[in-house]
């Protein structure tokens, strides 16, 4: 029986110094041309150097002995830094591999998006090679450290390899407008700057929620945008929701269908203020182009809230449920306030500007907040009778996240699996409940 072949690697730079850490592959090159890869993930020591046995079947030793057949192999080095560098060989020659790793250039994205916004921590990896020589693409496994993300500035630089080309594909969360462009990975050449430009391909609803009374941020409030379906629809209306962040500024975005807009109507704030149905009035919608629109609805502020009501939402099991979602529901809508005008500045990506006037009046009461790791919540409401429902965060049999709802997410549609609790709050009072997990759907984050 043949004994295991040995493999020893040395790389090293321009200068002579040993590459620590530096990424070891290898494939088999079999007789109809294509490559096999060979199982392992393998890196250099300190000292620049790899020695290991080589993962070969005795049976595939064997038969190549008998046939007089010397295997080939490509063996192939990588390091973040160092660059690349690759060698082919037989099984006598790998037992003393010297890769010299170099670099043919870097290459330097600069994403943005339609509004030439950058894109901050979009990911991609360099997925194949075309090596002269070598008959087949080299398709490159995943790697801890082979996958760039963009910076604060929308910039990512990859290093490429000197005489072979790289193929870059970019995965990941993407923005859809990013996955319609780079459906197949890209080739690379060394350039000072590979600008990319996406559109979004939502509509974006953003303001700030600030206190009536001390002028602060809200934090933490939702907001929810109530949409109808465009004329080429025929579903029911959908709900998107969002939680304001630390500064009160909060941004719901919509999804642009193939068979038409998404129309925003109504956006429904904390403890019964709305922006009533007039974010598309007939007659002032500017001509859009791509769906990728920005409306501004400014500061607006919300009169706070009358009492509290807490508690906690439970599984069928009697376990706590962490991250759900509370929901609250006016059951009777409050007297009609005066309303109050606010200015909604309306902008596209192809650089059209518009200056809407928005009304903000009382409607159904509507609140809602996340529990916390154990289950708990604190929901400031106005005076009233509220019925609630609560909802899981993540699909069944997966583990909950708290992060999920970073993103605007579609609010889950009432059905006869959603159970209802009743509560009753009197001004300065705080009502204690316990709610039952509504099995019959659960919040979808929306990506954009």
């Amino acid at each position: 029986m043949p004994s295991p072949p040995l493999l020893h690697v040395r790389t090293v730079t321009r200068e002579g110094r040993p590459v620590a850490g530096a990424y070891i592959l290898l494939w088999r090159m079999v007789p109809a041309g294509k490559l096999k890869p060979l199982s392992g993930e393998w890196r250099t020591s300190s000292s620049g150097e790899l020695r290991t046995q080589l993962p070969l079947s005795s049976e595939l030793l064997s038969v190549a002995s008998e046939n007089r057949t010397p295997l080939r192999f490509l063996v192939l080095a990588w390091h973040p830094q160092a660059g690349w560098a690759w060698s082919i060989g037989t099984l006598d020659s790998l037992k003393d591999v010297k890769l010299l790793l170099t670099s043919g250039g870097r290459t330097t994205f600069t994403v943005q998006n339609c509004f030439g916004d950058p894109a901050k921590g979009l990911k991609g990896r360099t997925v194949q090679l075309r090596i002269p020589g070598v008959p087949a693409p080299v398709d490159l496994p995943p790697m801890p450290d082979a996958v760039f993300q963009t910076d604060a500035h929308g910039k990512l630089r990859v290093l490429l390899p000197e005489g072979a080309t790289a193929f870059w594909a970019w995965g990941g969360e993407l923005p859809e407008g990013m996955r319609q462009r780079f459906r197949d990975p890209m080739p690379l050449h060394a350039a000072p700057e590979l600008r990319v430009r996406y559109h979004l391909g939502t509509r974006e609803v953003s303001g700030r929620l600030i206190d009536s009374r001390t002028g602060r941020p809200l934090h933490g409030e939702a907001v929810l945008l109530h949409t109808e379906p465009g004329k080429w629809f025929k579903s029911v209306p959908s709900d998107y929701l969002t939680f304001t962040d630390a500064q009160g500024w909060f941004s719901v975005y919509l999804p642009h269908y193939a068979n038409g807009p998404v129309v925003p109507t109504v956006c429904r704030l904390p403890h019964g203020a709305e922006v009533w149905a007039s974010l598309s009035p007939p007659g002032t919608r500017p001509p859009m182009q791509a769906a990728c629109e920005r409306w501004e609805l400014g500061e607006i502020a919300i009169h706070p809230p009358d009492g509290v009501i807490a508690g906690e939402v439970r599984r069928s099991d009697g376990q706590p449920e962490p991250f759900a979602l509370v929901v609250a529901q006016g059951k009777k809508p409050p007297v009609l306030a005066r309303k109050q005008e606010i200015t909604c500045r309306v902008a596209t990506c192809n650089g059209l500007r518009k200056t809407l006037r928005q009304q903000m009046g009382t409607a159904s009461p509507f609140a809602c907040t996340l529990t916390d790791a154990q289950g708990r919540f604190r929901l400031p409401v106005r005076s009233g009778e509220w019925q609630l429902r609560a909802h899981p965060t993540h699909a069944p049999r997966e583990p909950a996240g708290a992060s999920m709802l970073s993103l605007p997410c579609q609010m889950p549609f009432v059905s006869t699996d959603t159970r209802w609790v009743t509560a009753r709050v009197s001004r300065g009072q705080t009502v204690t409940v316990q709610l039952p997990l509504s099995a019959g759907g659960w919040v979808r984050p929306v990506r954009v």
